[in-house]
């Protein structure tokens, strides 16, 4: 069931269905995540010719933080958190700043620089739509905490 107007959501209402996606989306991305850091850092996947694997331990850190704020940002937004909202835009907000840094600075193979400005575009539009969305939800009603 949608949430409608500015009334609120009760317990006993559904969740709306992009609220589910975002959350499994983001569960799904965080375990592929992990899975992937480990395989790098280990050397168990090739990466595609041009590429080096990054070295040190900051880079994993951060890649690391970065999939737990993203996860624990959809599961406050699952459990009707509004705090939730906030931790998206900051997290699209580094997105942003630090996609930006790495595309200027970094030299990518010819054959591979057009598709990742593109995927970086279209993931930076996907995060903004979702904070679009998430600031939507509290106009709706859908947060426990902001009555």
């Amino acid at each position: 069931m949608q949430v409608k107007g500015n009334r609120e959501l009760s317990s006993t209402e559904k969740r709306p269905v992009w609220v589910w996606i975002i959350f499994i989306w983001f569960l799904v991305s965080a375990v592929s995540g992990v899975f992937q850091l480990y395989a790098m850092y280990s050397g168990a996947i090739e990466l595609p010719e041009g590429f080096e694997r990054p070295s040190g331990a900051l880079f994993y850190l951060k890649a690391f933080i970065t999939l737990a704020l993203a996860t624990a940002a959809a599961v406050l937004l699952f459990l009707r958190n509004s705090t939730a909202r906030w931790l998206f835009l900051i997290l699209l907000f580094v997105s942003l700043v630090s996609g930006v840094h790495t595309l200027f600075t970094q030299k990518f193979p010819a054959e591979s620089a057009t598709m990742i400005k593109v995927t970086s575009a279209l993931t930076w539009a996907l995060y903004a739509l979702i904070v679009w969305y998430t600031f939507r939800l509290k106009e709706k009603g859908y947060y426990r905490d902001s009555r």
